[in-house]
């Protein structure tokens, strides 16, 4: 019996709900911190600009993602599936997947362009075809799981005809994280056999597992194989809590690759053709070749794109009777060279490959050696499952790679033929690369890195596990090399990093013998904390700490999905007008191009308002009324002028002129007599306009003299009691003198019942330091 399981916290109305699915992470929404420099994301961000998916739909399965969220502005796809109560989860996977980036840099995700919808993972199965192509959804993203399955089952034959009938509709899944848990009655030891959900054993879909961020498999990574043997995952990727992220990425990366082969044929590729540029591109981990933990590796982004970008694929048809072959070119240098071949599969009611093609690479050297794809054991068996791969003739995968460390350079001829076909001809994609010894992922041209925060320098290396280096920086302007860190093993692909507490322009290097590998040049920023000064009807001033080395800052608004420019300023102040919107971002512009630092703020949710920040008595109940005024600026103004309630106008009590600089004032006042007093400040500026802040309220008393309302008063109502002593006891005496129980009451204003009491007059006894004080009330 399949176990279901979830727990949502539904925060609207504080119930605790099980839903058929489980949720592989549950987690904060904030993605701050979420290092984009692993996998070359941030690289592909800022080498392909253009790049974001623009056009392109990506469904979330599983609950509802914020719709409110600045990030998805105008790009939400409508769904039955929305609601207000979204899922943190389900916005977080949004976020990575699809985030603009307008509430930070954080905040924008792989693909920023794409437009979202949203769908429900209570039915397992696929989303229908006419839903999913009315939506315009190329892509969908699954994050969730349920308990470990070890068969292949109907879901899993769903998603597989689903594919086959619409070839260009990726699905993404992660593989769990189950990994680290020890099933029973399995034939093979953990973490393998752990995949969450038999729909994650379909051959025509991408199952992605998890590392950490310095790209090592999480042990709770869930891991396959299928139940014939097939590698699962296919590649695995970052998730900061869980393979659901690891999923989102590649979501995300799946609709850039989509976005790129559009513009180049007009048409949206086949998910054979996605995965073929994944898996040529992925950087192996662990074992030489694929393996069951890790697949074919970890995900490259930028090497995807690029390879995408530069036309490195080739798509055909095979017959059981020919074979097809193409050349690619390995430039003098190169570390790496590898080739993948994907096709969708025919489904089939036990998951077992029936199209079978071949994949084989003929070296450069003319020596006729052909270079066979990696193959690993499919025994379910504790003794086959580690085996490292080998070269041979796979008879299990619709994926297979073929890779070369150090290819000698010169043309290569790649072979695709046919060993069964019982469906017919069958249609596939190879896609290859030629990666270099060195590639920087983080930081690239017009990246920005946090002054004054520990952060991690990125890069790929595919040259010896053993050899090391030294990284050092130069700023933009000096001469000097200063070292960041030395005997860095290069393989380890990251060292962290603090940079200098200002704002400038850096390049990085990293030395080995005598090889040296420079970075591109990038920013080093402080953030910039906008805060309101100013937030009147009909203007709104912000302004920010002054930046070394910065003399121009761009100002944004929102606009209808994403941040726009309106105004570039040399000063620290600037007027924002309410027609543009409540948000606001500042960013300090360095060579001539703004990098955002810092978050976007709403104005209207800062607690500032027309000048006044805070208008607070000190204390509510005093007989020296004591007022602080806080304001957000003193520009232009040329009075402060207290005021008392006085019948039904204003008497003025003392007039302040503003000091320039100084934004804390204190107003202070003896109520003329025992009860409720407003005060309000009257602030006029230099141009005659007149701002009122709000009435606050203070309770006048005699000293030790408590003062009750209302009197009269209705029985069951309670009547306020108002005194400076917070903690004392009241009990009620009635006309014909019988005391009832003394009741301990507390704070400010003490509620005192009247349940039970008969109407007519009674005696309110109140306990002070000074002695019992009795008032007269009457109950009515």
């Amino acid at each position: 019996m399949r176990l279901w399981f979830a727990l949502f916290w539904l925060i609207s109305s504080g119930t605790l709900l099980a839903v058929r699915a489980q949720t592989a992470d549950p987690q904060a929404r904030a993605v701050s911190g979420y290092d984009f420099g692993l996998h070359g994301l941030q690289a592909v961000r800022l080498r392909y600009p253009d790049l974001t998916g623009a056009g392109l739909t990506i469904s979330v399965k599983e609950a509802s993602f914020d719709t409110t969220d600045i990030d998805f502005r105008g790009r939400i796809v409508p769904t039955s599936t929305l609601s207000s109560r979204f899922s943190d989860h389900s916005t977080i996977m949004a976020t990575l997947l699809g985030g603009a980036g307008n509430t930070a840099s954080t905040s924008r995700g792989v693909a920023p362009g794409v437009r979202l919808a949203a769908s429900s993972f209570e039915r397992l199965l696929p989303d229908t075809l006419p839903d999913l192509r009315r939506l315009g959804v190329s892509v969908q993203n699954h994050s969730y799981g349920v308990d470990m399955e070890r068969f292949y089952g109907p879901e899993a034959l769903a998603y597989d005809r689903q594919v086959m009938q619409e070839p260009t509709l990726l699905h993404v899944f992660s593989s769990g994280n189950s990994g680290d848990e020890r099933p029973a009655n399995t034939p093979l030891p953990g973490p393998y056999l752990t995949l969450t959900g038999e729909f994650k054993q379909a051959k025509n879909v991408l199952v992605v597992g998890g590392i950490s961020s310095r790209g090592v498999l999480e042990p709770r990574s869930s891991r396959g194989p299928a139940n014939d043997g097939r590698i699962r995952p296919e590649l695995v990727a970052y998730g900061n809590n869980g393979t659901s992220e690891s999923a989102a990425l590649v979501s995300g990366v799946g609709a850039l690759l989509q976005q790129t082969y559009r513009y180049q044929t007009g048409q949206l590729p086949s998910v054979a053709w996605v995965r073929a540029c994944l898996l040529a591109s992925c950087q192996d981990i662990g074992l030489p070749g694929p393996d069951h933990d890790a697949g074919f590796g970890s995900l490259n982004a930028l090497g995807a794109v690029t390879l995408a970008q530069n036309r490195y694929y080739q798509t055909g048809v095979s017959t059981i009777n020919t074979t097809q072959s193409f050349t690619l070119t390995v430039p003098p240098g190169a570390a790496r060279l590898a080739v993948a071949l994907a096709w969708n599969d025919t489904p089939s009611a036990d998951g077992i490959l029936r199209q079978d093609l071949d994949l084989w690479v003929e070296k450069a050297d003319k020596s006729g050696e052909l270079l066979r794809p990696w193959v690993l054991s499919a025994a379910i068996h504790p003794d086959s499952v580690r085996l490292p791969a080998r070269r041979g003739i796979d008879r299990v995968n619709n994926v297979e790679q073929v890779s070369l460390m150090q290819p000698a350079p010169g043309v290569y001829r790649v072979w695709v033929g046919a060993s069964r076909l019982p469906d017919g001809s069958q249609s596939f994609a190879v896609a290859y690369a030629t990666d270099s010894i060195m590639t920087w992922f983080s930081p690239t041209t017009g990246a920005a890195l946090l002054a004054g925060q520990q952060q991690p320098l990125r890069w790929l290396w595919l040259g010896n596990t053993d050899e090391r280096g030294t990284v050092s920086v130069q700023m933009v302007g000096e001469t000097a090399w200063q070292p960041v860190a030395t005997n860095v093993r290069l393989a380890d692909q990251m060292v962290w990093w603090l940079p200098p507490d200002r704002t400038q322009l850096a390049r990085l290097r990293i030395v080995t013998g005598t090889r040296t590998f420079l970075s591109d040049t990038f920013a080093i920023v402080r953030p910039v904390p906008v805060r309101v000064l100013l937030n009147c009807p009909d203007r709104v001033v912000v302004s920010w700490a002054r930046q070394p080395n910065v003399s121009t800052y761009q100002v944004y608004r929102l606009g209808r999905q994403y941040l726009e420019p309106t105004r570039q300023v040399t000063d620290t102040v600037a007027m924002v007008s309410p027609v543009d919107g409540p948000f606001v971002a500042v960013w300090p512009v360095l060579a001539g191009r703004p990098v955002q630092a810092g978050f976007t703020i709403n104005y209207q949710r800062q607690g500032v308002g027309c000048y006044v920040t805070n208008w607070l008595a000190r204390q509510l109940v005093a007989d020296t009324a004591r007022l602080d005024l806080t304001l957000g600026t003193v520009w232009n103004l040329r009075s402060l002028a207290l005021e008392r309630a006085t019948a039904d106008t204003y008497t003025t009590l003392q007039t302040q002129t503003p000091t320039p600089g100084q934004t804390s004032y204190t107003f202070a006042d003896r109520p003329p007599t025992a009860g409720a007093t407003r005060y309000r400040v009257r602030l006029t500026t230099q141009t005659g306009e007149i701002i009122l802040t709000e009435d606050e309220l203070v309770y006048g008393v005699a000293t030790n003299t408590p003062f009750v309302f209302p009197n009269p008063v209705d029985n069951g109502q309670p009547l306020t009691v108002v005194m400076p002593e917070q903690e004392t006891t009241a009990t009620w005496i009635t006309s014909d003198g019988r005391q009832g129980k003394p009741r301990p009451v507390s704070g400010v204003l003490k509620q005192i019942p009247t349940d039970g009491l008969l109407p007519g007059w009674h005696l309110l006894q109140v306990d002070t330091r000074h002695g019992w004080q009795r008032m007269p009330v009457l109950v009515r």
